[in-house]
């Protein structure tokens, strides 16, 4: 009896090793670009096509070679004018656009895959990913699912790069990750995400991937400027060690800021005073993370003993 399932030993795979569009930030199926309103997210999805139809580097990272056509959907409005403004002078009559596709209609999906193939399109530009939504809510992951299978045949079966926007979700310490990002970040292979906007165009670029691990940018982003303005630094994981947990006890248990425990920030500088971090507002980030680890919490208007310096203590 013929197996209908598609079985293959895996000593029997010869791996392929797709090339990645840029070094270590746009890999060869789903990376997701996320970020809050007004960050800079088409700005840097921008900057990304025109590397690649220039053939240049992007923040010092080389570009995979060839003969690059980009296709670019928008779905906010003016979005269109806004790229020809920003990139007609740059993009060799290599970046075409597309009206939003404003169906879930599986088979229309398909066709203008194969349309983005027949017309040799080496990346496809979404933005962005609510606006293709529509009514449909990303919270239920069974919808988002939906959009997901929309998608998915133009990188896994046509083999052409997406490159899909997001909104962050709400918050200071959102960091630049994509709302309703559990489904949607573990369908991408590799994430950008927008954060800590500052004056004349600084802010923070995070890249991660299970390929490239994770890596951290200071850079300067404007529509015509695009530069790293610090070194690169590995983003740094969260290592939940003794020190931490001390740290978090001197502070709790500490009578001489005992009065400054009203706030984060009251927290920072107690950290400060107790010589934990060099100064009040890096001490507000060591609470936050002691907060994120669970050994800090607010409640009632004090910071106390977090659930996991909790359950230690039991």
């Amino acid at each position: 009896m013929e197996n209908k399932f598609h079985k293959v030993m895996i000593d029997d795979i010869e791996q392929e090793t797709e090339p990645w569009l840029i070094e270590g930030m746009v890999c060869p199926w789903l990376t997701l670009l996320s970020g809050q309103p007004k960050h800079g997210k088409t700005i840097l999805a921008g900057h990304i096509a025109t590397a690649l139809v220039n053939n240049e580097p992007l923040l010092g990272k080389s570009v995979k070679a060839g003969d690059h056509q980009i296709a670019w959907m928008g779905y906010d409005g003016g979005w269109k004018d806004e790229i020809v403004s920003r990139l007609k002078s740059r993009a060799n009559n290599k970046i075409a656009t597309y009206a939003p596709i404003r169906t879930i209609d599986e088979n229309l999906w398909r066709e203008f895959a194969l349309s983005l193939k027949e017309d040799g399109t080496t990346l496809f530009i979404l933005d962005h990913l609510y606006g293709m939504a529509g009514t449909i809510g990303l919270n239920d992951a069974n919808n988002f699912a939906i959009l997901a299978n929309l998608l998915r045949p133009i990188y896994e079966e046509y083999k052409i790069p997406v490159l899909v926007l997001a909104q962050a979700g709400k918050g200071e310490y959102s960091n630049g990750r994509a709302a309703h990002s559990v489904a949607l970040e573990g369908e991408a292979r590799c994430l950008l995400r927008l954060y800590e906007k500052r004056s004349h165009g600084y802010r923070k670029l995070d890249i991660s991937s299970n390929s490239n691990g994770e890596e951290r940018l200071a850079i300067r982003l404007t529509p015509e400027v695009i530069e790293v303005k610090e070194s690169k630094e590995k983003a740094p994981r969260e290592v939940v060690g003794r020190e931490t947990i001390e740290i978090a006890k001197n502070l709790l248990s500490n009578q001489e800021v005992k009065d400054e425990l009203n706030s984060w920030s009251g927290a920072g500088r107690a950290l400060a005073k107790l010589g934990h971090s060099r100064n009040a507002g890096a001490g507000r980030s060591m609470a936050i993370r002691l907060r994120e680890q669970g050994f800090l919490k607010e409640d009632g208007g004090r910071i106390v003993r977090g659930d996991s310096l909790l359950s230690m203590s039991a």
